[in-house]
């Protein structure tokens, strides 16, 4: 079994062009859904079963935007950025997850050494 991780989160658009970011909350800090890796998965299959399953999101209703990598520890982390307009949010979250601004997602950010990953403002 591989202990390589995976990781994303979700931008939320709203009506309004406001942008929202699904983070996971530890005690006072945010960090991306996290899940490990599965060798009978693809990194891709492993964070959507992680965002249906702990988030409870329905990921028929999320678009992947982007993936990019991010260096945890000198070793790389898949990251995958979804999207998903305000009015097919159901609302609904598992316990430890919430909606955060940006500013939130860039302290998520700088935890990580990444090159490539787009500004969302």
């Amino acid at each position: 079994m591989s202990n390589q991780l995976v990781a994303g989160t979700v931008m939320l658009n709203s009506a309004n062009g406001d942008k929202r970011f699904l983070v996971k909350r530890n005690e006072e800090n945010f960090d991306f859904v996290t899940t490990t890796m599965n060798e009978d998965f693809t990194s891709l299959a492993c964070i959507l079963k992680e965002l249906k399953s702990e988030v409870m999101m329905d990921v028929n209703s999320i678009d992947l935007v982007e993936l990019t990598n991010v260096s945890v520890n000198d070793r790389k982390m898949p990251l995958f950025v979804f999207e998903m307009e305000e009015q097919k949010n159901e609302g609904v979250l598992g316990d430890s997850y919430a909606w955060e601004t940006p500013n939130t997602l860039r302290s998520v950010l700088n935890k990580f050494q990444i090159s490539g990953v787009p500004i969302f403002e």
